[in-house]
């Protein structure tokens, strides 16, 4: 049976290991990173100035209904992060399709009309620079 440390006070579900040295905050989340209630043995202190106790089983409860809502809220996030990135991906796709099929655009002179005169514009020319 393993052991986790859990330091309401001083210990950090993101950095935290749930070792001594570096224990989760909350009984939750500790109860979430681990094997399961019945393979740990989870030590808990409410401060770094009095020891580690058991966990009552109560509190076990109490953290198993704590880790249930963490796995829903990584599971949504999971999720909410899949559809960002098909989103993504199909405005991306949409993108290219459309610059495809600009590239197949050809620009011709209607026949029907007068021919283009080439014409130089003072005004152009001087904002702009000559056009070539």
């Amino acid at each position: 049976m393993s052991t986790t440390y859990i330091d309401e006070a001083a210990g950090s579900d993101e950095t935290g290991k749930g070792t001594q040295d570096l224990p989760f905050k909350s009984l939750a989340f500790a109860v979430y990173s681990s094997a399961g209630l019945d393979k740990v043995k989870y030590l808990i202190r409410k401060d770094a100035t009095t020891d580690y106790d058991e966990a009552t089983q109560s509190a076990l409860k109490k953290a198993k209904k704590g880790a249930d809502g963490i796995e829903k809220k990584r599971k949504k996030a999971e999720e909410l992060a899949a559809r960002e990135d098909s989103e993504k991906k199909a405005e991306r796709d949409r993108k290219e399709k459309l610059l495809e099929e600009s590239k197949k655009i050809v620009l011709e002179e209607d026949p029907a009309l007068p021919k283009a005169n080439k014409v130089e514009c003072s005004v152009c020319t001087a904002q702009f620079g000559a056009l070539h």
